[in-house]
Parts: structure tokens; sequence; C-alpha cells
């Protein structure tokens, strides 16, 4: 019976996305394994009055080596033209954002209970959040250089990934540009500013 529970554990994660991992691992390791991926954010730009299909790169990755779990959240320039025009493909603002933040996962995790905590977890919101530990982001208009940008502290702030719905509005938006891992983040500042991206993970090699 515990043999066949332990499978059907480890089927979840792996469907959900994470690698399989020794056993004995906390929420916090699996929550920031699952995050991890090369996303795109779709976006739609017009440039002289003709609409062109773009992709804002967004990695999520392993943070620095220290005592304390992290990925790097890295937001890579547009590097657009002047003057363009960009939005998300549910017509939200697209605009270009710089910078890397230092997530760290925040949340009750016991490596007694990491695997019942993690399906538990992506029953009841579909993914995670994870606080801001440091960082800031460059924020501008698509076409802007970033010496024009705004910059935004994120320190303190909070970050919330979590997988698309099949049958939503927002995977039908996303279906065009891969079946692989959809995702949605959502940036809080502790200003009040956010951010909004619809992402979809490259195919893993």
């Amino acid at each position: 019976m515990r043999a066949r529970q332990a499978r059907a554990a480890a089927l979840l994660l792996v469907a959900a996305g994470v690698p399989l991992l020794a056993a004995g691992q906390e929420l916090r390791d699996l929550a920031l394994s699952w995050a991890q991926g090369d996303y795109r954010a779709p976006l739609v730009c017009v440039l002289d009055g003709t609409a062109r299909e773009a992709l804002r790169r967004v990695r999520i990755h392993p943070g620095r080596a220290s005592d304390r779990p992290s990925v790097r959240l890295t937001f890579h320039d547009l590097e657009a033209p002047p003057e363009i025009e960009c939005s998300g493909v549910s017509g939200q603002p697209g605009p270009n954002v710089v910078g890397v933040l230092e997530l760290v996962f925040e949340g009750r995790s016991r490596p007694d209970t990491g695997e019942v905590d993690f399906r538990n977890a992506m029953r009841r919101d579909g993914g995670f959040r994870f606080g801001v530990a440091s960082g800031r982001l460059l924020i501008g208009a698509a076409g802007a250089t970033t010496a024009e940008m705004e910059k935004v502290d994120f320190a303190g702030g909070e970050a919330f990934l979590r997988s698309v719905s099949p049958g939503s509005d927002t995977a039908r938006r996303l279906a065009a540009f891969g079946a692989e891992r959809q995702r949605e983040l959502k940036l809080s500042a502790a200003s009040g500013r956010e951010l909004v991206f619809e992402l979809v993970e490259l195919p893993r090699p």
C-alpha cells in the first residue's frame, strides 16, 4: 500500500514539472525546483502600424550559494526599437522589464511532510508564493533604453507563480505558443507596484 502511494506521489511530482528528488526533501526544495525554467512571455508589438509577435525572456534559475536556498528571477531586455508599443496577449501593458530578483520560499517546510505539503499546495493554490529577498527592476516603455527606465525596488515584496488551469482563458491564449509548462507570474513590490506575466516554458532538452 505504501509503495503504491509513493509511486503515485512520484508521478504527481513529475506531472507537475518537478524532477524526482531524494527522499526527505522539504516543501521549500520542491517549490524552488518546480519554479525553475526558461520561460517566454508572448507579446504583441506594433511598429509603424504593423502588429508583430514577440517573446520576452524570463528565466528562473538556481540562486546564489548560501545557507538559505533561493532562485533568481531574471528579466532580459526586450531590445526593441524606439517608438514601438507592446502588450501581452491578453491586452495588458507590455513594458520593458530588466533586472534580477532573488526569491526565497518563506512557507512552512518540513522534511518529513514535503511531498504531502507539495501536493496539497498544488491542489489548493496551483503554485507557490515566494518572498523577494533582494533585487530591483528597470521598468519603462517597450522601446526605452535602460537609461530611460524607472528603477523599482522589489525587496520585501512577493512573487506568486502558479500553473495555468487547463481550459482557462489564459491557457487558450498561450496554446499557440506551446503546450509545455504554462505559468502565471504576479510580482508585488512593497510600494504597491505590480507586474503580471503569462509564461510558457521552452521545451527541455
